[in-house]
């Protein structure tokens, strides 16, 4: 009995600070891949990325995901895309899950897209995303529809 007990232990204390195994950070990577490619034929950038529409997806990927400071401006007042980077840098893999199931945002992020991607895409965004350095601001505040937003900005039309 003791025999086994001293077995368990130093087998814990020779992988506590071992090296991922190699599967794993294949795995990994190709979960990063994977996300990638998520936010390239998902559009994240367009929203997410200042500048990313005007220069035809011409932004270098250093750049990417840390929010946009041209407004969305609709008859429930304007928005603006938030950074990614930032948002996820306090967020579990489990809490992005859970999050992308319940949210409901303004216009014009389709949230409902979120709840219909698979928990193997949204956990491959989550891995790409936390893959990126934590870099940039916050995008600007919600501003009521009264308030004229700084020019320019996307008048979106009234769908009413």
């Amino acid at each position: 009995m003791h025999t086994r007990w001293l077995a368990a232990l130093l087998f814990l204390l020779t992988t506590i600070g071992a090296a991922p195994r190699a599967e794993d950070t294949a795995r990994r990577g190709a979960l990063v891949e994977r996300g990638r490619y998520i936010v390239l034929v998902g559009h994240c950038n367009n929203c997410h990325t200042a500048g990313y529409m005007q220069a035809a997806g011409k932004v270098p990927e250093q750049q990417w995901l840390m929010g946009n400071p041209l407004g969305w401006r609709s008859r429930s007042g304007t928005t603006y895309a938030s950074n990614l980077r930032l948002f996820f840098a306090n967020l579990s893999e489990d809490g992005w899950i859970k999050v992308a199931r319940t949210i409901e945002t303004r216009p014009p992020m389709p949230y409902w897209s979120l709840r219909d991607t698979s928990d193997d895409d949204l956990r491959a965004l989550y891995h790409y995303i936390r893959s990126l350095a934590p870099l940039g601001t916050p995008a600007p505040a919600f501003l009521l529809p009264d308030r004229e937003p700084p020019r320019p900005y996307h008048q979106l039309p009234d769908l009413s």
